[in-house]
């Protein structure tokens, strides 16, 4: 390998670097203030970068927004179709998305205050329309979720009802449980985090789940 090739990776971790250190700070502006209050001074400032240095990597707050969304995308829904994917009950399946998700809004909070501002039941289409990708990856969910309904109506694990409208009941119940955590302002312990965790398993089931054990076996 030659001295100029080691140059430009070590170039391009810093880059890498210093892109993912302004999505951080974008993640949290934009989590503050939405993306059309925020400011790209106010994320130069709080990554510690001029406004230069931000035009340098990114051509501007459009693309920092929907890189903000697209990098959490990339860890969430792959976690979303392995759940959706195992053999366990499709009941049990529901809960285990459930915990997924709420594990993930705690562990990126910034991130769960930026998608419960726009509201999760709906599509983000108040924000920039210029990438597909987001929207495309809110469907996506939405599509897993209701596949995921579907199979539990088949085998007489889930609720009877339209899979589609029963998806987006089950994010907003999911969403308020997120929000309540998030306007608690700090995060549960962990013996608080599995009752609280308890009681939304209660309320799912009481809303989305046949009466009796889970189809295929009582799950864990």
């Amino acid at each position: 390998m030659t001295e100029r090739s080691l140059r430009e990776q070590r170039r391009e971790r810093r880059r890498a670097l210093s892109r993912d250190q302004i999505l951080d700070s974008a993640e949290q502006v934009f989590a503050r203030a939405g993306y059309h209050e925020a400011s790209l001074r106010e994320i130069a400032e709080l990554a510690e970068f001029s406004v230069g240095t931000v035009y340098g990597l990114f051509t501007g707050k459009d693309e920092i927004y929907r890189e903000v969304m697209l990098r959490r995308a990339a860890e969430f829904l792959p976690g979303m179709r392995r759940i959706v994917a195992s053999d366990l009950p499709p009941r049990r399946r529901l809960l285990d998305l459930a915990d997924w998700q709420v594990g993930f809004f705690r562990r990126f909070p910034q991130f769960g205050r930026l998608v419960l501002r726009g509201g999760a039941i709906a599509p983000p289409l108040s924000e920039p329309p210029g990438d597909g990708r987001i929207l495309e990856n809110f469907r996506a969910a939405q599509r897993m979720q209701a596949e995921l309904f579907r199979l539990g109506q088949e085998a007489g694990d889930l609720r009877d009802g339209d899979p589609v409208l029963l998806a987006r009941m089950f994010t907003g119940l999911v969403s308020a449980f997120q929000i309540t955590e998030l306007d608690a302002g700090a995060p549960p312990s962990e013996a608080e985090g599995r009752l609280a965790l308890g009681r939304l398993h209660e309320v799912l089931g009481a809303a989305f789940a046949v009466e009796g054990p889970p189809a295929g076996g009582a799950g864990r």
